[in-house]
């Protein structure tokens, strides 16, 4: 039986394929904690939000895992779960050090600077190596790529739904700042 409607939900994984026979899945894990799953007793499929048992989790490759849930024992069973999200209530998610947040709380927020100047609205993350960078949507339809450190990002305030950023130059306008110090691009022959 799917929980209310008034439960907020966090996604922690994607069904992305079948694993053999019995009904296991190939899950793309979408946390940061690395046994997320294995301290899990139960999951939330699909946007109906439908309980499983967890049955048994273990590690398969890179960020994958393969699981398995009570009550899905072959792949017929499992087949109408494929592509499915992976829920948990926003309750169970872990307190993050001051300054972290969850992806699902910086997207949709609104993003201004300093002086107060709307920016637009965060509408995608994109993980990098090093931190993140925030696609940011102005009024105009233009797209922005902030990233995400303390030297641009000043305030983030999720009761208001608001981000405040101190642009360096050409991040958010035409005024960039070029390095003209060493001209060509490195195809010029030397005479």
């Amino acid at each position: 039986m799917p929980m209310q409607n008034e439960t907020e939900w966090a996604t922690i994984g994607k069904i992305v394929a079948l694993f053999g026979l019995r009904g296991e899945f190939k899950v793309k894990s979408l946390s940061d904690i690395p046994d997320r799953f294995t301290n899990l007793e139960s999951i939330y499929v699909g946007s109906e939000h439908r309980r499983y048992t967890i049955e048994g989790v273990r590690p398969y490759k890179g960020d994958m895992l393969l699981l398995k849930l009570y009550g899905i024992a072959d792949a017929t069973a499992a087949e109408p779960l494929r592509n499915q999200d992976l829920c948990i209530p926003l309750d169970q998610l872990a307190q993050l050090p001051p300054d972290s947040y969850y992806q699902h709380d910086i997207l949709g927020l609104q993003v201004s600077t300093l002086e107060d100047r709307t920016v637009g609205v965060i509408v995608d993350i994109i993980t990098t190596g090093g931190n993140d960078v925030y696609v940011v949507k102005g009024p105009d339809g233009q797209q922005f790529l902030i990233p995400a450190v303390k030297a641009i990002i000043k305030q983030v305030d999720l009761i208001r739904r608001k981000m405040y950023i101190d642009p360096i130059k050409g991040l958010i306008d035409d005024e960039a700042v070029v390095d003209t110090s060493n001209p060509g691009s490195g195809n010029e022959e030397e005479v």
